[in-house]
Protein backbone atom coordinates (compact mmCIF):
# COMPACT_ATOMS: atom_id res chain seq x y z
CA UNK A 1 0.00 0.00 0.00
CA UNK A 2 1.15 3.54 -0.52
CA UNK A 3 -0.07 6.85 0.43
CA UNK A 4 0.61 9.02 -2.79
CA UNK A 5 0.38 13.33 -2.80
CA UNK A 6 -1.90 14.37 -5.66
CA UNK A 7 -2.60 18.02 -4.86
CA UNK A 8 -0.06 20.45 -5.87
CA UNK A 9 0.05 22.27 -2.28
CA UNK A 10 1.12 18.94 -1.07
CA UNK A 11 3.37 18.19 -4.13
CA UNK A 12 5.12 21.21 -3.62
CA UNK A 13 6.51 20.39 -0.07
CA UNK A 14 8.77 17.47 -1.90
CA UNK A 15 11.99 18.64 -1.27
CA UNK A 16 11.25 21.81 1.15
CA UNK A 17 13.54 21.77 3.92
CA UNK A 18 12.47 22.13 8.19
CA UNK A 19 14.81 23.59 10.79
CA UNK A 20 14.35 21.48 13.88
CA UNK A 21 17.22 22.95 15.38
CA UNK A 22 16.11 23.35 19.24
CA UNK A 23 12.01 23.30 17.94
CA UNK A 24 10.78 19.90 19.32
CA UNK A 25 7.37 20.94 17.80
CA UNK A 26 8.52 21.80 14.70
CA UNK A 27 6.91 19.43 12.44
CA UNK A 28 3.68 19.09 14.15
CA UNK A 29 4.06 23.43 13.84
CA UNK A 30 4.40 23.15 10.01
CA UNK A 31 2.01 20.59 9.46
CA UNK A 32 -0.76 22.73 11.48
CA UNK A 33 0.15 25.71 9.38
CA UNK A 34 0.07 24.21 6.08
CA UNK A 35 -3.51 22.89 6.98
CA UNK A 36 -4.39 25.31 8.24
CA UNK A 37 -4.47 27.08 5.10
CA UNK A 38 -4.42 24.22 1.87
CA UNK A 39 -6.50 21.18 1.84
CA UNK A 40 -4.83 18.48 0.63
CA UNK A 41 -5.55 15.24 -2.16
CA UNK A 42 -3.85 11.47 -1.89
CA UNK A 43 -4.65 8.64 -3.35
CA UNK A 44 -4.53 5.63 -1.84
CA UNK A 45 -2.26 2.96 -4.14
CA UNK A 46 -2.02 -0.99 -4.02
CA UNK A 47 0.29 -3.36 -5.51
CA UNK A 48 -1.09 -6.51 -6.92
CA UNK A 49 0.61 -9.69 -6.25
CA UNK A 50 1.02 -10.75 -10.19
CA UNK A 51 4.12 -13.11 -8.78
CA UNK A 52 4.05 -15.12 -5.99
CA UNK A 53 7.74 -15.72 -6.19
CA UNK A 54 9.20 -12.53 -7.26
CA UNK A 55 6.23 -11.20 -4.45
CA UNK A 56 6.30 -13.60 -1.86
CA UNK A 57 3.37 -12.22 0.63
CA UNK A 58 5.05 -14.73 3.43
CA UNK A 59 8.19 -12.57 3.37
CA UNK A 60 7.91 -8.63 4.32
CA UNK A 61 11.57 -8.22 3.57
CA UNK A 62 10.80 -8.55 -0.33
CA UNK A 63 10.14 -5.25 -1.78
CA UNK A 64 7.94 -6.21 -4.55
CA UNK A 65 9.20 -4.74 -8.31
CA UNK A 66 7.38 -2.24 -9.23
CA UNK A 67 7.90 -3.14 -13.06
CA UNK A 68 6.06 -6.41 -12.25
CA UNK A 69 3.34 -4.73 -10.23
CA UNK A 70 2.91 -0.78 -10.74
CA UNK A 71 0.86 0.99 -7.63
CA UNK A 72 -2.73 1.23 -8.62
CA UNK A 73 -4.92 3.56 -7.23
CA UNK A 74 -7.08 2.14 -5.27
CA UNK A 75 -9.27 5.39 -3.21
CA UNK A 76 -8.86 8.75 -2.91
CA UNK A 77 -8.59 10.63 0.52
CA UNK A 78 -9.43 14.71 0.58
CA UNK A 79 -8.83 16.51 3.43
CA UNK A 80 -10.20 20.06 3.46
CA UNK A 81 -8.33 23.00 4.79
CA UNK A 82 -8.66 22.57 8.91
CA UNK A 83 -7.44 23.29 12.10
CA UNK A 84 -4.92 19.79 11.88
CA UNK A 85 -4.13 19.66 16.22
CA UNK A 86 -5.68 20.92 18.66
CA UNK A 87 -6.27 19.64 22.51
CA UNK A 88 -10.40 18.25 21.55
CA UNK A 89 -8.67 16.34 18.41
CA UNK A 90 -6.20 14.58 20.46
CA UNK A 91 -8.77 13.63 23.52
CA UNK A 92 -11.31 12.64 20.47
CA UNK A 93 -9.07 11.28 17.83
CA UNK A 94 -5.56 10.38 19.20
CA UNK A 95 -6.60 8.69 22.48
CA UNK A 96 -10.00 7.87 21.83
CA UNK A 97 -10.10 5.56 18.52
CA UNK A 98 -9.01 2.61 17.41
CA UNK A 99 -8.14 0.92 14.38
CA UNK A 100 -8.04 -2.62 13.78
CA UNK A 101 -7.80 -4.10 9.86
CA UNK A 102 -9.07 -7.27 11.05
CA UNK A 103 -12.37 -5.41 11.59
CA UNK A 104 -13.34 -4.98 7.86
CA UNK A 105 -14.47 -7.03 4.52
CA UNK A 106 -12.77 -10.63 5.13
CA UNK A 107 -11.32 -9.89 1.39
CA UNK A 108 -9.33 -6.96 2.66
CA UNK A 109 -7.98 -8.38 5.71
CA UNK A 110 -3.96 -8.86 5.99
CA UNK A 111 -1.87 -11.10 4.52
CA UNK A 112 1.55 -12.19 5.51
CA UNK A 113 3.13 -13.78 8.62
CA UNK A 114 4.26 -9.88 9.68
CA UNK A 115 0.53 -9.00 9.47
CA UNK A 116 -0.27 -11.92 11.54
CA UNK A 117 2.15 -11.77 14.24
CA UNK A 118 0.47 -7.75 14.47
CA UNK A 119 -3.15 -9.46 14.97
CA UNK A 120 -2.89 -9.55 18.26
CA UNK A 121 -1.10 -6.23 19.59
CA UNK A 122 -4.41 -4.33 17.71
CA UNK A 123 -6.56 -5.34 20.53
CA UNK A 124 -3.83 -5.68 23.65
CA UNK A 125 -3.08 -1.90 22.63
CA UNK A 126 -6.42 -0.79 22.72
CA UNK A 127 -7.14 -2.09 26.32
CA UNK A 128 -3.82 -0.76 26.96
CA UNK A 129 -4.92 3.00 26.24
CA UNK A 130 -8.09 2.53 27.56
CA UNK A 131 -6.85 1.39 31.07
CA UNK A 132 -4.30 4.49 31.25
CA UNK A 133 -6.25 6.69 29.43
CA UNK A 134 -9.61 6.32 31.23
CA UNK A 135 -11.32 7.22 28.07
CA UNK A 136 -13.59 4.72 26.40
CA UNK A 137 -11.85 3.79 22.63
CA UNK A 138 -14.41 3.51 19.50
CA UNK A 139 -13.31 2.51 16.36
CA UNK A 140 -14.15 4.84 13.72
CA UNK A 141 -17.79 3.95 11.68
CA UNK A 142 -18.73 2.53 14.78
CA UNK A 143 -21.78 4.74 16.89
CA UNK A 144 -21.44 5.24 20.53
CA UNK A 145 -24.18 2.53 23.01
Amino acid sequence: MGLMPVSEELLRLKDARLDLLGRPDALRDAVREHFRVHGAVWNLCAQLCTDLKAMPVEDASVAWPEDQSPYLPVGRITAQAQDAWSRSNITRVDDGMSFNPWHGLAAHQPLGSVMRARKAAYPRSVAFRQEHSGCPIIEPGRQRA
